[in-house]
């Protein structure tokens, strides 16, 4: 194992172990900057009611405060961030030279505090809005971020879901219950595998969703959905965890859709791997989200995020809905002939090639 996979494990189970023991999130941007060899590491949630958080390590609250309330309401790098797509940027991906050399938060803040100056960053959106993982570097330290990206993107993978799983399981419960225990008091739908990808237990939540009504149903001690094609992509995602779990992979599986009958809008399973009582990650969860229980993106959230034009954001509102081509044009009062033009235009514009990814792309900007 190399150095860099070493130290990046470590932090993965240094990463779980503050998730089963409730630690605070100051121990867990340690095992950040740990993982990626930042001269500064830190963790902002944004919520959609507009309060902001930050935690940071090395400590140093005063300018954690600082910077959320001073300097993150001027920092440009913010609003581009939600018009983009998930993922990795840098500094120099949404800022010109010319913006840096003008921008309060480079000129004033990273000048007082150097250490921050070149920044790699990871965001996402959560259920509350957006948790935004920076990894930098000082100012007179080479860059060299793509370099590291993969283990930055793998750690804020892994936080990102921790964060989410914080949101939902009260702080301390899988140490001093277990998981199972700790999932089974949740309103949100869980199922639990084990390291054979066995399903092992359903939290009553979970009961409801899983009775064949919904797309999926259990066959012996395994998940299946009504199409081949969707089992497969279950299979594929249940084995990804476990390979997590068994340390042989580092990156979780992406959320997979399952089609319910009667083209209703599907359901999302999303993939997480929880922490046993001593906080290692040895249990696959399985969030099963139903899309119908949550906000639709507004349009002109979509058109800002995706480029997309009114009729266009529509559409893939009307799939991420459930709705076949056919019947967005009913409900349209357009041909049919049209709206498969729009379709396309759709895919080229969120670069994907089938309706299940839109579905995907819709869901992870309505915060599924």
């Amino acid at each position: 194992m190399t150095e860099t996979l070493t130290t990046l494990t470590g932090a993965l189970d240094g990463l779980y172990r503050s998730l089963a023991n409730g630690s605070d999130w100051q121990e867990t941007v340690r095992h950040g900057a740990e993982a990626t060899g930042a001269d500064r590491f830190n963790l902002v949630t944004a919520g959609n009611d507009g309060t902001a958080r930050q935690f940071t390590y090395p400590f140093d609250p005063e300018s954690a405060l600082e910077y959320v309330t001073t300097y993150l309401p001027r920092d440009a790098r913010f609003p581009r961030l939600i018009a983009r797509p998930s993922g990795f940027v840098t500094t120099e991906d949404l800022m010109s030279p010319e913006e840096i050399a003008n921008c309060p938060v480079h000129q004033e803040f990273y000048r007082r505090h150097p250490e921050c100056w070149n920044s790699a960053i990871v965001f996402g959106r959560s259920e509350d809005g957006l948790v935004v993982v920076g990894a930098h570097r000082h100012r007179a330290h080479p860059a060299g971020w793509r370099k590291d990206q993969p283990s930055l993107m793998i750690f804020a993978n892994h936080l990102a879901r921790i964060t989410h799983l914080r949101d939902i399981v009260p702080n301390g419960a899988i140490a001093r219950q277990g998981a199972l225990a700790a999932f089974d008091g949740l309103d949100d739908a869980i199922a639990i595998f084990d390291v054979n990808g066995l399903l092992v237990h359903l939290n009553p939540a979970g009961r409801r969703l899983i009775d064949g009504r919904h797309g999926l149903r259990l066959v012996g001690h395994r998940l299946m959905a009504g199409q081949p094609e969707v089992t497969e992509a279950i299979t594929r995602a249940v084995g990804k965890t476990i390979r997590v779990l068994a340390g042989t992979d580092l990156t979780l599986p992406r959320p997979v859709p399952v089609p319910r009958p009667n083209g209703r809008v599907p359901l999302f399973l999303r993939f997480f791997a929880a922490p046993s009582h001593d906080g290692r990650a040895r249990y696959g969860v399985v969030k099963l989200v139903d899309p119908a229980e949550k906000r639709v993106p507004d349009i002109a959230f979509l058109r800002s995020a995706t480029g997309l034009s009114n009729g266009e954001a529509a559409l893939a509102v009307g799939i991420y809905r459930g709705l076949t081509v056919k019947a967005f044009a009913e409900e349209a009062g357009l041909s049919e002939q049209t709206i498969r033009k729009r379709l396309k235009h759709v895919c080229d514009k969120l670069g994907v090639r089938r309706q299940p990814e839109i579905a995907m792309r819709i869901a992870a900007l309505a915060s599924v």
